[in-house]
């Protein structure tokens, strides 16, 4: 059943695609009639396809598609219509909806239809889909032998002399891979088209699905996670209705700095974000959480029995093996499940454990330091750990493990590569983030924001501010006190450049953006705000998270702290 309802609305992608680009160009988009969504029946979700010209500034450059999803009002009749932007760039809004459509439902109070779509770049239900510039059977080869395939070898503060140089060392082959990888994503099968993936395009593809949907010129109720909230600032004109930036990126800094410098940003509470769930472990106690080895034990020694691991696992592996090893995976692990604080308990008693395992073997306290480790799945910085499905073309020749779209998105929209710069300067800088920001996180290699030096093209619009126009209504910033994605600083900047435009909320908790733990007054400041524009007076508002929302059995996470003595500060 599930292959039957996939290849039908291959079928209708296809039929949708030729019928676009026969017809007039300046023809008005319109919705097919909403049906059934190609994978999740469970979920409840509507979906439809929607057409778009690949740029809204040149109908010569043809046409494209995106897969429209709706959550229709649980709370009788819908309200209304708020467009969602789940984030990445790269998520799916058929995913997010399946996953995350009952705290998203929660957070409005049921009262509207939620309608996201699948944006171009992303995955085999839009067109143009996920970013591919190697297939395969390339994938290996291409990489063979720098860090890009290998992850970098790092401990702690990253001041020792044999990881410098080796690390070092990397700088002329990984500029040499990734010109050549410029030039292999020009030859591939999304040539054509990526210079239409971009935020301004997804921002023009909101604006005429909400023409379609709810009139043209009405005003547009917006809900950005992440990435979204990008979406968000470059939306905000005189459509807004309610617009809210929930885990927000810095669009100036977006706009302004070179690429590789905005993750140092990125990943400044990422730190505080491990101790409070090292912490949370040690309070759980050895009976609920398998990372602690003593009834008295701290978060302090949750991470270091955590870095005991991969220390021995570094002191073990060649710095010439092939692919990511355990080593390298381990962190990347840790950080991806961080953003939901519902999965910490599964990562302490699950996730890490079986890595553990494979490290010490049977003997739990690592006193023997045997390596038993095997292939691990990759895990990247960025992975929301959502279902991966075939790619958009050949499923034998193209994967979605090796998808691109995240730098394709994020490149596209960055300001012109510096000429004055190279490879060495962005090594510089994974070096002092990680001695100045995070010891533990620092080092990732690479994240979406380093390639673009090389990226071989810029989207044919960008936006590039300024950010504090006059809008129609005030918007809604929210961020958590500790997201290791997104951290609070980065709300409190884009608040402060709206000004009196925008209200500031800081939701006193854990994880990435604010749905995954419930606060009773976050949520009234969101329906409030949805309902009839009301938003707090006070220049910043903080929302404890509910005394019922616990990250470990028994461990409120009201009772956890970021500092690494197991309590809360």
């Amino acid at each position: 059943m599930q292959r039957l309802r996939t290849a039908a609305f291959a079928v209708l992608a296809i039929a949708y695609s030729r019928a676009s680009a026969a017809s007039v160009e300046s023809a008005p988009a319109s919705l097919l009639e909403w049906g059934p969504c190609p994978e999740y029946p469970e979920a409840g979700l509507s979906c439809t396809y929607f057409g778009i010209p690949l740029d809204y500034h040149n109908t010569s450059a043809g046409n494209g598609y995106i897969l429209v999803v709706k959550s229709t009002a649980t709370s009788g009749e819908s309200k209304g219509t708020v467009f969602l932007n789940p984030g990445g760039p790269g998520v799916s809004g058929l995913d997010s909806l399946a996953t995350d459509g009952p705290a998203i439902i929660e957070q409005t109070g049921g009262a509207y239809d939620i309608v996201s779509c699948v944006p171009r770049g992303v995955g085999p239900y839009t067109y143009p889909g996920s970013v591919y510039c190697l297939s395969d059977e390339e994938y290996d080869s291409f990489w063979n032998g720098s860090i890009e395939a290998t992850g970098v070898r790092w401990l702690h503060d990253f001041t020792n002399q044999t990881d410098l140089d080796r690390f070092y060392d990397q700088v002329p082959l990984i500029e040499q891979q990734y010109r050549a990888f410029g030039e292999r994503c020009l030859q591939g099968p999304n040539a054509t088209t990526l210079q239409y993936v971009g935020t301004a395009a997804t921002v023009r593809d909101m604006v005429a699905l909400a023409d379609a949907i709810q009139g043209p010129d009405t005003p547009i109720r917006y809900w950005g996670l992440s990435y979204g909230t990008i979406v968000g600032a470059w939306f905000m004109n005189s459509r807004v209705g309610a617009v809210i930036l929930d885990g927000v990126e810095d669009a100036t800094s977006v706009a302004t700095k070179q690429s590789y410098l905005l993750w140092r940003t990125q990943v400044s509470s990422a730190e505080d974000s491990y101790n409070a769930f090292a912490n949370a472990c040690a309070l759980a106690g050895p009976e609920e959480c398998a990372l602690v080895r003593s009834a008295n034990a701290t978060g302090a020694d949750v991470v270091n029995y955590i870095s005991k691991a991969i220390e021995v696992l570094k002191s073990s592996q060649s710095s010439k093996a092939p692919h990511r090893s355990p080593y390298t995976t381990h962190p990347a692990a840790i950080y991806g499940n961080l953003y939901k604080t519902h999965q910490w308990a599964t990562l302490a008693n699950e996730t890490l454990p079986a890595l553990l395992s494979l490290i010490f073997g049977s003997d739990s306290d690592g006193s023997s330091a045997v390596v038993k480790h095997g292939p691990l799945t990759r895990v990247t910085p960025h992975a929301n750990n959502r279902p991966r499905r075939p790619a958009q073309r050949d499923a034998a020749t193209y994967s979605a493990a090796h998808s691109y779209t995240e730098p394709a998105v994020v490149c596209a929209d960055s300001v012109d590569a510096d000429p004055a710069l190279s490879m060495k300067d962005v090594f510089d800088e994974v070096v002092a983030v990680t001695r100045d920001v995070s010891h533990s996180f620092g080092a990732f290699f690479p994240v979406p924001w380093e390639r673009c030096m090389y990226w071989p093209v810029r989207a044919v619009e960008r936006y590039q501010g300024p950010f504090n126009t006059t809008l129609a209504n005030r918007i809604l910033v929210i961020g958590n006190s500790y997201d290791n994605a997104t951290p609070f600083l980065e709300a409190r900047r884009m608040a402060e450049v709206l000004g009196d435009q925008a209200a500031l909320v800081r939701q006193n908790g854990f994880g990435h953006t604010s749905i995954y733990q419930a606060s009773a007054c976050t949520r009234k400041v969101i329906q409030d705000y949805l309902a009839d524009g009301t938003l707090p007076s006070a220049k910043l508002t903080v929302c404890e998270i509910d005394d019922s929302v616990q990250i470990f059995p028994g461990v409120k996470s009201t009772s956890v702290g970021v500092k690494n003595s197991g309590f809360k500060a």
